[in-house]
């Protein structure tokens, strides 16, 4: 199963139906096309991020004079590490913007969470824990 954060723009009048769903752990995409996958998501300071850090293990490369395969090795490091925090990017644009993190959700496919969470959201209020009194133990109903 997979698990998904859902976020919500707390101005909306029924902020279900914007909910945007992110899902946790590591981002193929954003592997394997990182530049491209941050200029897609309008994530500007990841783009510019991977950019210095591109330049940064060129002059590696050119300072330790490595080969090939060190300037391999350090692009496939970089996209790991930015497959790794792609989605957390993400998530940290949306709360500049003033969305909130409302559920973390479980599910088979992005589909299979949205309904998961929509349902536990659109739960009856009416349907509420029943608690057991203290003094003689016997479950009190409202």
């Amino acid at each position: 199963m997979k698990v998904y954060t859902v976020h919500i723009h707390p101005g909306d009048a029924e902020p279900m139906e914007n909910a945007i769903l992110i899902r946790e752990g590591f981002n193929f995409w954003a592997f394997l096309l990182s530049g491209l996958w941050a200029l897609y998501h309008r994530l500007w300071l990841g783009f510019f991020g991977l950019v210095a850090v591109s330049f940064l293990c060129s002059f590696a490369v050119m300072a330790f004079d490595g080969g090939p395969e060190m300037d391999f090795a350090l692009a496939l490091v970089t996209g790991i590490g930015f497959g790794l925090i792609a989605n957390d990017l993400k998530r940290r644009k949306l709360a500049a913007q003033g969305w909130k993190l409302c559920d973390i959700v479980a599910g088979h496919s992005e589909s299979d969470a949205e309904h998961r969470c929509f349902n536990r959201l659109r739960a009856p209020q009416s349907a509420k824990a029943v608690v057991s009194t203290p003094s003689i133990g016997s479950p009190s109903y409202p």
